[in-house]
C-alpha cells in the first residue's frame, strides 16, 4: 500500500471514525441519520480504497493517518468536556433556607418531582434516573386511569339523562 492513504468522502471518513470507536453499522446509521445500507456501502468502498479485508483494519489505518497529519485551520478537540448543567426552573429552591430543616426540603423536592407533569422536554436520550422513569410511568398510569374513569362516568351520566 502507498505511503499516503486514498482520498475518502466525508461520509466514508465519518463512518470509519465511528467504526474505530467500536460502533456497529446500525449504531452508526442512527448517529449519522442515514440508512444501515448506506453505512455498509461507505465502509465497503473504504475497504476497496484501502485494499484491506476488514473494516477494523481500514478504520485503524484511517484514524492513525488522521492523527498523524496536522489539521490546519481546525481547533484541537477538548480533552475534558464537562456535562451540560441542568437549568433549575425555580432558582430560589436550590438556595439553602435556614428556617427549614433538611427533612422538610427533601419532602418538598420529592413532592415537586411527583407533581411535575411529564418528563423534561428536549434532548434525544432519556436523561431521567431510574426512579425518575418509574415516577413518570406511575404518573402516566394514574392520569390515564383518572381519564378513563371520568370518561366512563360521563357516558353513564349521559345514558341516565337520556333514559
Amino acid at each position: 500500500m502507498a505511503e499516503t492513504l486514498p482520498a475518502l468522502s466525508e461520509g466514508e471518513k465519518q463512518c470509519l471514525r465511528l467504526v474505530a470507536q467500536g460502533f456497529n453499522s446500525k449504531e452508526i446509521a442512527r448517529q449519522l441519520h442515514v440508512s444501515e445500507h448506506t453505512v455498509d456501502q461507505r465502509v465497503r468502498t473504504s475497504l476497496r480504497k484501502f485494499g484491506v479485508p476488514s473494516r477494523k483494519e481500514a478504520a485503524r489505518l484511517f484514524v492513525t493517518d488522521e492523527q498523524r497529519q496536522p489539521q490546519s485551520g481546525t481547533y484541537q478537540p477538548l480533552i475534558y468536556q464537562p456535562e451540560r448543567l441542568a437549568s433549575d426552573p425555580d432558582p430560589a429552591s436550590s438556595m439553602p433556607q435556614p428556617d427549614r430543616p433538611d427533612g422538610q426540603r427533601e419532602r418538598d423536592t420529592l413532592l415537586r418531582r411527583i407533581l411535575t407533569f411529564g418528563p423534561p422536554l428536549g434532548g434525544s436520550t432519556n436523561e431521567l434516573s431510574k426512579d425518575g422513569r418509574i415516577l413518570a410511568m406511575i404518573r402516566a398510569a394514574v392520569l390515564t386511569g383518572v381519564g378513563v374513569i371520568t370518561l366512563l362516568l360521563l357516558i353513564a351520566g349521559a345514558f341516565k339523562a337520556l333514559g
